[in-house]
């Protein structure tokens, strides 16, 4: 009996530190996106005659891709609960690229375009999630 619980326990933190290894290769799998994308951006945006104004939207559509590829991937190897993992993938990579921001010299503004930027990066988590577990 407690050699059954016992190996009930170790299933559970394989299952756990499984996980998290999923989550950390999902962040690192959006981490690579955008820097492959920014840099892509960045050499177009020097070679051409593209405006700066496009920026903010370029960049935050780098994002929300980015977003929903991890999140794909998150729920195609986890298989189940696609928009929670999803959703956690999306808010985990918005508050990673928040530290990052500062220390490439961008000053933090939370206001209502940050709040809106977790909220979209919860639901295109929770969309790439769902599309991951169904795939």
């Amino acid at each position: 009996m407690r050699s059954l619980k016992r190996d009930s326990i170790k299933l559970h933190e394989k299952q756990y530190e499984n996980k998290i290894i999923i989550f950390a290769k999902s962040i690192i799998l959006a981490l690579i996106i955008s820097l492959v994308s920014i840099i892509i951006y960045a050499i177009v945006l020097s070679l051409t005659s593209v405006s700066d104004g496009t920026m903010s939207l370029i960049t935050q559509s780098i994002t929300m891709i980015s977003i929903v590829a991890a999140a794909i991937y998150c729920g195609r190897k986890i298989k189940s609960k696609g928009w929670l993992y999803g959703m956690i993938v999306g808010i985990i990579f918005i508050l990673m690229i928040l530290p990052l921001s500062i220390i490439l010299g961008q000053v933090p503004v939370f206001d209502k375009y940050f709040i809106g930027k977790i909220i979209m990066a919860c639901l295109v988590g929770i969309v790439g999630g769902i599309i991951g577990v169904n795939l």
